[in-house]
């Protein structure tokens, strides 16, 4: 699984994440991406595996506001259409929701906590998904695994320790 998460600087092309998917396409790899506008946009014919907008990047995308899960639904479904094969959306105190290659939608509420710091909170998210997906335990487990590794961040000084995220994972 290789990941391809956040902005790039300035000294690399803008397509950047484009290439490297087109030269691992017909690899058997699976990526995904955690970026937003153009940059994930572009990746969506190489059809990545998993993308994660949170709910303001996906609203940016279109030029729309997302204004309940719902909408965040229906905006995952199309970038679904698009190309993604999963499409993770963190929608901060409003949990998360997966539109699933399988065509499903999943929801997950939030664990309670007080947030300290949001900063690598999306990230976790992305690594305990992963994590949960890799385990074989299917995707409401990765995503409940991704929600808890997210609020491990968010409500600690640092990034998410095990013990914490599997305290959270008692709540989901």
């Amino acid at each position: 699984m290789l990941v391809l998460a956040g902005s790039i600087p300035a000294s690399l092309p803008s397509d950047v994440y484009s290439q490297i998917l087109a030269r691992l396409e017909g690899r058997d790899i699976k990526t995904a991406v955690d970026a937003s506008g153009r940059l994930l946009l572009d990746t969506l014919r190489y059809r990545p595996f998993l993308i994660k907008p949170n709910n303001f990047e996906l609203g940016e995308m279109f030029g729309v506001d997302i204004q309940s899960s719902s909408d965040a639904e229906k905006y995952a479904g199309r970038l679904r259409d698009m190309g993604a094969k999963n499409v993770l959306v963190s929608m901060a105190g409003d949990g998360s929701l997966l539109a699933d290659e399988d065509g499903n939608i999943l929801r997950q509420g939030v664990c309670s906590g007080t947030v300290k710091n949001s900063v690598g909170a999306g990230d976790s998210m992305v690594a305990g998904f992963i994590a949960g997906v890799l385990s074989g335990r299917g995707f409401g487990y990765a995503l409940k695994l991704g929600t808890a590794a997210g609020g491990a961040t968010a409500f600690s000084d640092g990034l998410a320790e095990k013990a914490v995220i599997e305290k959270l994972m008692e709540q989901l």
